[in-house]
């Protein structure tokens, strides 16, 4: 998953937005947390996800292809939030390719991978050999 560096949101900046980017950074499920992102197939112009909908395996499987553009604790605020990206852009472009825009305008930071908890390994008693056990 990528991040634009100031990311479009109607919550307020600073420990409230850094607590909710880090728990996306860590893929940990958060309730009430809405995401805008560019279209994972090319089609459309900006598409509004919850972000526990993100963590299922087929979004994993694009996570290459996703890029969050905006942060919303409601599904209502996601909409307005869009709107207004969508009026910035006919505003400053003339047109509607929102995707130019914002890559124009911000740059665009990748989001670490998720980690992969090792558990510990516990041996079978069968993989000890004689030499273990005198």
């Amino acid at each position: 998953m990528y991040m634009i560096e100031y990311v479009y949101t109607d919550i307020e900046r600073g420990k409230k937005l850094n607590k909710q980017i880090r728990k996306i950074y860590k893929y940990k499920p958060v309730m009430n947390l809405v995401l805008i992102t560019f279209p994972i197939a090319d089609k459309g112009i900006l598409e509004i996800y919850n972000y526990n909908v993100l963590l299922q395996p087929y979004y994993r499987q694009h996570e290459d292809e996703i890029i969050i553009v905006g942060i919303a604790s409601k599904k209502d605020e996601a909409q307005e939030i869009l709107r207004g990206i969508v009026e910035e852009t006919v505003r400053e472009t003339g047109g509607i390719d929102v995707k130019g825009y914002i890559d124009s305008k911000y740059s665009v930071i990748k989001l670490p991978p998720k980690r992969n908890s090792e558990r510990k390994k516990i041996r079978d008693i069968t993989d000890i050999s004689m030499k273990d056990a005198i």
